[in-house]
């Protein structure tokens, strides 16, 4: 896992799945913290890996799950804003606030 800063004072960290040892091509986990102590997780699937995925089923079933172009940290950063901004619930697992 590595972090990254979203600049966005709702966000307080980003973590990124992002094992060398693994291959990305297929998608790429989030996991989002923020500042209220709430949390929630999302799964980055480019668009290919998506077409790859359907090339041999007439359907995909799948939650959390967020298109991009290409899996750049850009494209990590304006999914997670874009998830904020349009309500979190609708786009990943609403985690408890954090008892510290």
């Amino acid at each position: 896992m590595r972090s990254m800063d979203s600049g966005d004072s709702r966000v307080a960290s980003i973590l990124v799945a992002d094992d060398p040892e693994l291959s990305h091509q297929d998608g790429l986990d989030v996991v989002v913290r923020l500042r209220d102590g709430r949390g929630f997780t999302l799964t980055l699937v480019p668009l290919d890996a998506l077409q790859r995925r359907l090339a041999d089923a007439p359907s995909l079933l799948a939650t959390r799950l967020v298109l991009v172009r290409h899996l750049t940290d850009d494209a990590v950063l304006h999914a997670v804003r874009a998830a904020v901004d349009q309500g979190i619930e609708r786009f990943g697992t609403l985690q408890p606030p954090l008892v510290q």
